[in-house]
């Protein structure tokens, strides 16, 4: 009950801190209604739907294990052509267990973990290729993408946990009104406690070969996103796209 009370709490910061967000960056925008007009400035607002795995001591390196359901919300700021800065929040839950792996260790020890997690980052977006909405030869481009962020989950007891994702994507924008974009973004997660295994808690009765399963600091859990994300431009239309509308 503590932990579900703590992540409701958390959960409400979370809420408080986006929609303050999103309300200083439309003022910002109405404050710049008339200096930041122009083909290549505008903002979008999407929503991010797909799923999410963890990799840590239960589960070190297979990918898409046990994927999960994760909503998000994106506010992209696209400086021009080939830039653009997101701030993103996503929530997800997160599963493993031992008893899911070959490992005779793992069968032994028998650890499992449910989360949920809330994650708010702000990241730069480099395209390769410049990306210029409804023009029929430039609406697609690869990109890649970097940032800070922080994690708020039912495993934190002790505070915010800061994380760091990075990854690639593809986006393709048709037309002036909407962008989608396919994602996959991997989070290197500034915390060992994600799956509940602390560094102290198993022995290596098993020999040397059961080192990986125990948790050692500096070897930190880490959680993948992949989905993709709708984006809508409300200023698209006349004959020009402004930061502000």
């Amino acid at each position: 009950m503590t932990k579900l009370s703590f992540f409701i709490n958390g959960v409400t910061k979370v809420c408080r801190i986006f929609a303050v967000g999103i309300a200083s960056a439309l003022s910002m925008s109405f404050e710049g209604a008339f200096a930041q007009c122009g083909d290549k400035n505008f903002d979008e607002y999407g929503v991010f739907l797909g799923v999410g795995y963890y990799n840590g001591e239960i589960n070190p390196t297979a990918p898409f294990y046990k994927p999960k359901p994760a909503l998000g919300f994106n506010l992209r700021h696209v400086i021009d052509y080939r830039f653009a800065a997101t701030f993103q929040a996503i929530w997800c839950k997160l599963e493993g267990s031992d008893l899911d792996f070959s490992s005779e260790y793992q069968k032994w020890r028998g650890a499992s973990f449910e989360n949920e997690l809330v994650e708010l980052s702000v990241q730069g977006e480099i395209n390769f290729l410049p990306l210029v909405p409804g023009d029929h030869y430039r609406c697609f481009s690869p990109y890649i993408v970097a940032g800070p962020g922080i994690v708020l989950g039912s495993f934190v007891n002790e505070g915010l946990r800061f994380c760091i994702p990075f990854g690639v994507g593809i986006k393709y924008s048709p037309s002036s009104s909407f962008t989608l974009s396919a994602e996959w973004k991997y989070r290197k997660l500034f915390s060992d406690v994600l799956d509940g295994i602390y560094e102290d808690k198993y022995s290596l009765e098993f020999g040397d070969n059961a080192a990986r399963q125990k948790s050692f600091l500096g070897n930190d859990d880490c959680y993948s996103f992949i989905g993709v994300v709708l984006s809508f431009r409300p200023n698209a239309n006349g004959p020009h796209r402004c930061s502000a509308y």
